[in-house]
């Protein structure tokens, strides 16, 4: 497709201010380490266990999209490449978030490790992507070419296997990983959502041009972004519900999902529990499945980050990093996985 940008319908909402805190980001050889020790102390201040921390090596690149420059940071794991490419992991952080604060929260590298899965952590030129429910400031940013940028440069350096490039994000990083599904169809194999819904003028304005796999984790007690529809900043998004109904419909499966307690047992206090909604049926094995956190608030589920209070709860009942990364593993731009 031509264009990153969506064209105006309707009134936009204005500011969605989302937690955590836009980390600090160095810039230069001490970037790496910097995380290393930024995972240690979150660990030590009462985060979640990380387990299996050892050596997390992510590295800034830069890119050049139509002169000017922009940042992403990366990480290859040791089981990366082989005939064919390595699978590719395109994460998209939340508003005034930044790519160092998505990478804590998301806590891929164990999932990704395990699937010789490289992933890339864009840095948007702003607080926000260029989405429909962003301010209007960021709605002509190239981000569109930007991702095409950072695929490029990643393949340059490790190959990249084209049939297996999956793009996930939070909050209003998952709304732009929406609109690489619709103008990138051709490129993006599967997308994860996690801490919003559909919006709804992607939905009405720009549909998806091929059925595309589609994993969901949604909270229904979010202040940011409500089960029903809408959100806290305006109106324009569909809520958990509509965004299963909407995806059901476009991937051409069955309207009515099967619903699944797939609550898994923690230690210690946790209010929230989980449920499957599966879409089944689905055209090109174009799956949907939508994860309900019933009690859950605007966060990242199994996160080792914990997020302030007036987000709601995050669930331990689920790791979102490693389900979807199970996920993308069966699905292939051509179809089911290899």
């Amino acid at each position: 497709m031509a264009s990153s940008s969506t064209a105006p319908v309707g009134p936009r909402p204005q500011r969605n201010t989302e937690s955590p805190p836009r980390a600090v980001r160095p810039r230069g050889p001490a970037s790496a380490a910097w995380l290393i020790i930024t995972i240690l102390a979150s660990v030590s201040c009462g985060s979640d266990s990380l387990a299996g921390v050892v050596d997390v090596v992510t590295t800034w690149r830069d890119v050049d999209v139509l002169g000017s420059d922009r940042r992403y940071r990366l990480h290859v794991p040791d089981g990366a490449g082989g005939a064919g490419g390595s699978p590719l992991l395109l994460v998209f952080h939340g508003a005034t978030q930044g790519a160092a604060g998505i990478e804590l929260m998301s806590w891929l590298y164990p999932a990704a490790e395990s699937a010789g899965m490289i992933l890339a952590f864009p840095d948007a030129a702003g607080d926000y992507w260029n989405t429909p429910n962003s301010p209007p400031g960021f709605w002509d940013i190239p981000d569109v070419q930007f991702i095409d940028a950072v695929i490029d440069d990643v393949d340059a350096l490790h190959t990249v296997d084209r049939d297996r490039i999956y793009a996930t994000g939070f909050s209003n990083g998952a709304i732009f990983a929406e609109v690489l599904a619709c103008l990138r169809g051709n490129t993006i194999a599967s997308v994860a959502v996690v801490g919003a819904g559909m919006s709804a003028e992607i939905s009405q304005s720009c549909p998806w041009e091929r059925p595309m796999p589609t994993i969901v984790f949604f909270g229904d007690a979010d202040p940011q972004f409500f089960w029903d529809d809408g959100f806290a900043s305006g109106v324009g998004m569909l809520g958990g519900a509509g965004t299963g109904a909407w995806l059901a419909s476009t991937n051409h499966c069955a309207p009515d999902p099967t619903v699944i307690d797939v609550s898994g047992e923690v230690e210690g206090e946790d209010e929230t529990s989980v449920q499957l909604w599966r879409y089944e049926g689905c055209a090109n094995q174009a799956d949907v499945d939508m994860y309900r956190i019933v009690g859950g608030g605007h966060t990242w589920p199994g996160s080792p980050l914990n997020v302030t209070a007036n987000l709601g709860r995050k669930t331990r009942r689920i790791n979102a990093s490693r389900t979807m990364v199970d996920f993308f593993l069966a699905h292939t731009l051509q179809g089911v996985g290899p």
